[in-house]
This record gives structure tokens, C-alpha cells and sequence, in this order.
């Protein structure tokens, strides 16, 4: 994990570089056992941005450009599958791109914004594992609070090597969702580290790759 000592900036410079008027990923809600249980989740996670931003000369201007959009639809989404999140994001992004930013589907551009290449989804297991963290405790190093961050362009990857000369080692690997693939295109991050780092230094498809583990490993310790 790279390390730069004031994350706001690199957000910030991002956004310049591409003409972004928002930054923020997206986060597919799968569960619905409790609407309690979701919001205190939320409350956890934007804590999570706030934080770390105070810490910084000017870092909390950069929460007036944050849109944590909430994909909140039960008959769509209790339950559902990395691939189906993907599916939906796949549909959304795109136009989404052009109506937030003012950029095209065509335009390179859109391909290095991390909003519209990875989101987030939080299933049971994955809210569960937010809420067991002590509150007290919020502030320490996490282990064990996760999201599920999914790749969007992760059967595009796929097929390019697919169809080149590459050989793919270990991919002979325990299904998960049906899945032998050693990259299945999600993985478990660290909560604390899902908006503000991947905003920051996952925006590039080779970025993905090197932070990439497969699950059950928990990705993105700070």
C-alpha cells in the first residue's frame, strides 16, 4: 500500500486532472435485516472518511465534493451476488460518468475514476463484522471490519489475457461463487480504508492488481 501523508490532495489533484466534480464509491446495500443495524454501519463508515480528514491542513473541504451514493433497492439487491452488484454497476456507470462529471463513456478519461471502476458491497457478513468492532475502539488499527469491494471491469481484464499468449498460474483455486479464478474480481478491504484510499490510489486497473487478495483475506490494512 503506498503511502502519502495527505490523502484530500491526492483526491483533490485527481480531480482536477480529470475534470471531476464528485468523488466517492458507490455502496450496494445486501442486507436487510435491520435498518438499525444499516445506519450504524453508515454512521461508521463516513466516520471513517471524517476522521482521517481532520488530521489534515484543509482536508475537510474536501467533503463538499463527497457523494456516497447508497444503492438501496431489496428486490434487487438482498442477497445478491459480487457478479450481480457488478452487472448493475456495469449498467449505471456509465451514464452516471457523463450526468455527475460531464464526461463521455468514449472518453479514456472515465476509465482512471475510481467511482465509476470499483463500489462497494456489504452483505451480512460484512456489515456483521463492521458492527463487532467496540465503539471505543473505532479509532484503533482494524483487523477485522470489512466491505466487499468489486472490480467492474473485471471479466473485461479477464478476457484480454484470455485471449493473448499470458499463462495464469493458480487458477485452480476454491470456488467462490462458482469461481476457480485466483483474481475473482471482488475482495474483503478493510472498511476503514474503502472510500479514502481506494479514491486516492486505485485508480488504475494495474492498482487493483497489486492490492489484490483472495478471499477470505482482508485486503487494504493501513
Amino acid at each position: 500500500m503506498p503511502f502519502n501523508s495527505n490523502p484530500a490532495d491526492v483526491i483533490e489533484k485527481h480531480m482536477l486532472k480529470r475534470g471531476c466534480r464528485t468523488w466517492g464509491l458507490v455502496i450496494y446495500r445486501c442486507t436487510y435485516k435491520s435498518d438499525a443495524d444499516w445506519e450504524e454501519f453508515m454512521s461508521r463508515l463516513l466516520y471513517q472518511v471524517r476522521s482521517p480528514l481532520e488530521e489534515y491542513y484543509d482536508g475537510l473541504d474536501i467533503l463538499d465534493s463527497f457523494r456516497p451514493t447508497v444503492m438501496d433497492d431489496p428486490t434487487r439487491f438482498d442477497g445478491a451476488t459480487p457478479d450481480a452488484i457488478r452487472e448493475h454497476f456495469n449498467e449505471w456507470a456509465p451514464a452516471a460518468c457523463e450526468s455527475e462529471q460531464g464526461i463521455l463513456p468514449t472518453d479514456v478519461g472515465h476509465r482512471c475514476i475510481a467511482r465509476y471502476g470499483l463500489c462497494i458491497m456489504v452483505d451480512e457478513e460484512a456489515l456483521r463484522s463492521v458492527l463487532a468492532i467496540p465503539r471505543e475502539d473505532l479509532d484503533g488499527s482494524n483487523r477485522t471490519g470489512f466491505v466487499i469491494l468489486v472490480h467492474r471491469r473485471h471479466l473485461e481484464a479477464r478476457a484480454s489475457i484470455d485471449e493473448s499468449d499470458e499463462k495464469i498460474e493458480d487458477d485452480d483455486c476454491e470456488p467462490l461463487y462458482g469461481c476457480t479464478w485466483e483474481d475473482v474480481g471482488w475482495m474483503k478491504v478493510c472498511y476503514d480504508q474503502a472510500q479514502l484510499y481506494t479514491c486516492a490510489h486505485m485508480n488504475q486497473s494495474y492498482q487493483w492488481e497489486m492490492e489484490y487478495r483472495r478471499p477470505p483475506e482482508i485486503g487494504l490494512y493501513c
